[in-house]
């Protein structure tokens, strides 16, 4: 970490030459080029996910338990990244022209940046070196009084209330699970007793507005081991006072689940710090052991939560810490109302790909309902690793993977107001105030709070404070830094060596700048007590946060509330908040000035501008602040998350059917008690699991490869049986699948339909005979147009159709590119009898008429026809504009099937699933008693491959009309998600 720090000073600091100049050339120099001013935030709305009208207002409570992520003292939590989808202005203040001719236009120039003027009468800096003298006065006259206009208006405003969201039903308990409780305990060696007692927090805090609404219980780990044989009295003493339910883990799996792997492998990842494969001296590596004690901490915390469960109970789950709970607890409760809510940033996909494990861990977050993130940028960011890394189905609105939709939320957390304002207004804080103003007397105050961790960019705002008294030698004497920094993780080399770099560069900029009587930096390493924070907050005249990637940083929301009170005589009027844009907090604090952190110019004018804004403007952004963190707060937070958790668990479950569980029994009774038996069986990804891409499982290949013997010896049996006629429905050349399946008495179909090898026949025959190949000519130049542009696509040529296969694509590009080639496609293909189809991760472009569809209806006739000989003979007919209800009006009835079965995998099987519905429902039509069985199926793709032999195989029932009034049909579909809307 030292040696970062060097680094990063040798990027931010030029100290040679800063040492060289003369304090003339560095006033000359300031005067010639005047720096950027810096950015501010503009307040706007989010395009929540859910198209909900205010989003951009959720509080978010980003409180840890665990005491990790505590941002300041007495806490001052970390709530790790809260932000929203906003746009900011990053215009910049105008620059002054040489020799301002009065004061009216030095205080013009340090006016608000554009932004905050009405855009009628926006001046350049170029428009004003033109004016005369008389038209700059009447410039800074209008903008004054627009400013004061814009002023009477705020306060004209009728106060906002908080904004209460409707609740939660309070006939359900919600299940609370965290790291940690809140509850701190020790216990008394004499006696041997425990004593508890609740802690604040930021959860806590969130969690009192609903408290007396909705019963809840608080799952957690203690945070210590506790002896076996005490176990059982500390969790019914936990229960009976404070409704908390303890898990107990050992100190070895307590120290690689919480320190080696949450904080030492997906903290830094998730805030954006790469995970060395090794690095010497550094204690962030991966070891599956670390892994192993990950899972069985969360499986420790999954049954605790099965052992209070009840059906229809909500159960939040928080942090990266518990991210494998919500589909352990799914697997158990399928109809469980799952919510999980991340207290950090997430990581962009690029980044999330290093952790090794980052595809079982979002498997296992997708268990949830809700998913809720503090920004509109994290919960995108979430959004493209899911399809990134296990290949899962996404929307804006949320995720699906495995039959199971997951909603997402963005939710920015607040604080509690009148915890502040009570402590602000106690006798002790006023008298501590009144004595810090007589210590600072005559000086501009800026505080900076942090705990002492990488993400809090403490070293860049040292360095921006050495920067910023090397520009401004006059502040020397007149400004001071206190850098309160709360010690974290002690016992970490990273953390020392921080410490250390910090300690180092304070002596540095006060040895360099200080003199006897005055300090430019006062740096407090410790916590502080809540009177001495507040009182802090309320004398800076500037609050500094440079968080170089950070959650919410809630200190800036502290620091608005105790600026709520004017501290007189020490300054009229309230301080100005300078915010890092790499805070979530930015997002939503309008008033703020937004920083680079990286960029010690920069924030060393931010410093200057905001040191010498006037009142007016000052009042102005405090107005504007003060507003959103009274009415966004903590609980409003809590309430807006349940609120949405219960609306994502009641919307998919009314929508969404989950189709029917295979009945086992029933199917191979009916399997056995029927004579004439059709089995129509797709290849690919059915019979035959196709290889699939090293990190996408969902990016199916089309390889040429032989059924295995097992597979080859099921179709064989099948086959041998008199009752039965096996039909293989192949997407391969009808020269390699004819290859591996030489057994007479199985049908194979080829290329999907349009070669057809009937059974006990050696003869291959097509659908159409339209077999001109000069089509090829057109499609081919435009798939090959879009395989140049798509890094892993590819063409497949076969005699029927051409294919643009983009399974092995990136899973965001790679089908946004798909649909582009299919509209050029059918604008080219729109007179010729072509048709472009959409398959799984393919665009094929083949001859109309030639499907699954029609050749099923073809083989079915021959198979009549070898049942009852009088029935006439269409050989490869085809029935073009006709629906299959009308084909069947012009022949003869069909023989008298009474089992049928259909297995595919592929998303234009459902025309086939349709098929068979219309023949079951005109076959039932006239029959006054159902039938008993039938199934339309979904079977996972890891089940075994034959899915009349699989007991874990998923069904629904539905019976077809091309056969006896009283036969048997199911159709089954392989793998991936089926569901009807």
């Amino acid at each position: 970490m030292s040696d970062d720090i060097s680094g990063l000073e040798a990027i931010l600091v030029d100290e040679e030459y800063l040492a060289s100049a003369q304090p003339g050339e560095l006033a000359l120099l300031r005067s010639a080029r005047a720096a950027p001013a810096p950015r501010e935030s503009r307040r706007a709305s989010i395009d929540a996910y859910d198209a909900r009208e205010d989003h951009f207002g959720r509080g978010d409570d980003d409180e840890d338990e665990d005491g990790d992520e505590e941002d300041a003292p007495v806490d001052l939590r970390d709530e790790e990244n809260g932000q929203e989808d906003k746009e900011s202005s990053d215009e910049e203040v105008e620059d002054p022209p040489p020799q301002p001719r009065g004061a009216g236009l030095q205080a013009a120039l340090r006016s608000p940046p554009r932004s905050m003027s009405l855009s009628s009468f926006a001046v350049d800096d170029e428009g004003i070196a033109d004016m005369n003298a008389r038209e700059q006065e009447l410039l800074v006259n209008i903008q004054e009084l627009q400013r004061q206009l814009s002023m009477v208006q705020i306060q004209t405003d009728k106060p906002q209330e908080e904004i209460v969201p409707p609740m939660m039903d309070a006939r359900h308990r919600l299940i609370m699970v965290s790291n940690r409780l809140p509850i701190s305990f020790q216990r008394n060696e004499a006696t041997g007793d425990w004593s508890f007692s609740m802690s604040s927090g930021g959860l806590v805090t969130a969690l009192n507005g609903i408290r007396d609404q909705v019963p809840f219980i608080w799952i957690g780990w203690l945070g210590e081991e506790i002896p076996h044989d005490e176990q059982s009295k500390v969790r019914e003493k936990l229960a009976r006072e404070f409704n908390c339910v303890p898990v107990f883990l050992s100190k070895e799996i307590a120290a690689r689940y919480y320190n080696d792997f949450s904080n030492d492998i997906l903290w830094p990842i998730f805030h954006y710090v790469p995970l060395p494969l090794f690095r010497p001296g550094s204690e962030k590596k991966f070891d599956f052991r670390q892994w192993d004690a990950y899972k069985l901490a969360n499986k420790r915390f999954a049954q605790a939560v099965n052992q209070v469960y009840r059906e229809g109970d909500f159960v939040w789950v928080h942090d990266y810490h518990l991210m494998m709970l919500p589909s352990l607890l799914r697997s158990r409760h399928p109809n469980c109302k799952i919510g999980w809510f991340l207290h950090t940033p997430f990581p962009t996909a690029e980044m999330y790909r290093m952790l090794p494990v980052g595809r079982e861990i979002l498997e296992g977050l997708l268990g949830a309902d809700l998913l809720g993130f503090h920004t509109y940028d994290y919960a995108r960011h979430f959004i493209a690793a899911c399809a990134r890394v296990p290949g899962a189905s996404t929307s804006p609105k949320g995720i699906e993977l495995n039959d199971h939709f997951s909603a997402i939320g963005v939710f920015p957390i607040g604080i509690d107001p009148e915890h502040f304002e009570d402590i602000l207004n106690s006798d002790v804080t006023q008298n501590r105030i009144k004595e810090l103003t007589a210590k600072f007397a005559g000086c501009k105050v800026i505080i900076g709070v942090d705990r002492m961790d990488y993400i809090k960019g403490i070293p860049h705002k040292l360095l921006a404070m050495e920067r910023f008294l090397s520009l401004y030698p006059e502040r020397c004497k007149d400004v001071v830094l206190i850098q309160i920094g709360v010690p974290s993780r002690t016992g970490v080399q990273e953390y020392q060596h921080l410490a250390a770099s910090v300690n180092e560069m304070v002596g540095r900029i006060n040895g360099r700048f200080g003199t006897l009587t005055h300090s430019p930096v006062h740096y407090i390493h410790r916590s502080v007590a809540p009177s001495e924070l507040v009182a802090l907050y309320n004398l800076a005249d500037v609050c500094l946060v440079t968080s170089i990637r950070d959650g919410m940083n809630l200190v800036s929301h502290e620091y608005v509330m105790c600026q709520s009170h004017s501290c007189e005589p020490h300054r009229e009027g309230p301080g100005v908040l300078i915010l890092s844009e790499f805070a979530g907090s930015a997002q939503s604090l309008s008033g703020a000035i937004r920083v680079n952190p990286w960029n010690t110019t920069d924030m060393a004018n931010a410093l200057e501008y905001a040191l010498e804004l006037p009142l007016l403007e000052r009042e102005y952004r405090q107005t504007n602040l003060h507003r959103y963190v009274k009415t966004h707060t903590a609980s409003f937070w809590g309430r807006s998350f349940l609120t949405d958790l219960e609306d994502a668990v009641s919307r998919p479950r009314a929508v969404v059917k989950k189709l029917v569980r295979l009945p086992t029994i029933e199917v191979l009774g009916a399997y056995a008690r029927s004579r004439h038996r059709l089995l129509v069986l797709d290849y690919e990804g059915t019979l035959f699991d196709q290889p699939t891409s090293a990190g996408n499982p969902s990016q199916q290949r089309s390889n040429v490869a032989p059924p295995k013997p097992f597979v080859k010896r099921l179709v064989e049996t099948l086959a041998n049986d008199p009752k039965n006629t096996v039909v293989l429905v192949s997407a391969h050349e009808r020269n390699v699948i004819g290859s591996w399946l030489t057994d007479r008495r199985v049908g194979v179909v080829a290329e999907s339909g349009y070669f057809y090898r009937l059974p006990n026949s050696d003869e291959w025959q097509v659908m159409t005979e339209d077999t001109d190949p000069s089509w090829k000519k057109v499609v081919r130049p435009i798939m090959q147009y879009f395989t140049e542009r798509t890094p892993g696509s590819r063409i497949d040529s076969k005699e029927s159709s051409l294919t643009w296969h983009y399974g092995e694509t990136d899973p965001i590009f790679g089908p946004m590119q798909a649909r582009d080639m299919q509209v050029n496609l059918e604008d080219v293909l729109c007179n010729l009898p072509l048709e472009v189809v959409q398959g799984t991760n393919r665009v094929e472009v083949r001859l109309q008429g030639v499907t699954k569809t029609l050749l099923l209806d073809t083989v079915l006739k021959q198979f009549q026809q070898d049942i009852e000989p009088t029935s006439p003979v269409n050989r490869g007919q085809r029935r073009e504009g006709l629906s299959p209800r009308q084909s069947r009006r012009q022949r003869p009835p069909l023989p008298q099937l009474d089992f049928v079965f259909y297995a595919g995998n592929g998303v234009e099987d459902d025309e086939l699933f349709l098929y068979f519905k219309e023949h079951m429902e005109l076959a039932r039509k006239d029959e006054s008693q159902p039938s008993t069985s039938g199934a339309t199926a979904i079977a996972d793709s890891t089940t075994a491959p034959s899915p009349l032999l699989s007991a874990s195989s998923s069904f629904s029932t539905e019976p077809s009309s091309a056969f006896s009034k009283r036969a048997d049909v199911f159709t089954c579909h392989i793998g991936g998600s089926k569901t009807e809307v």
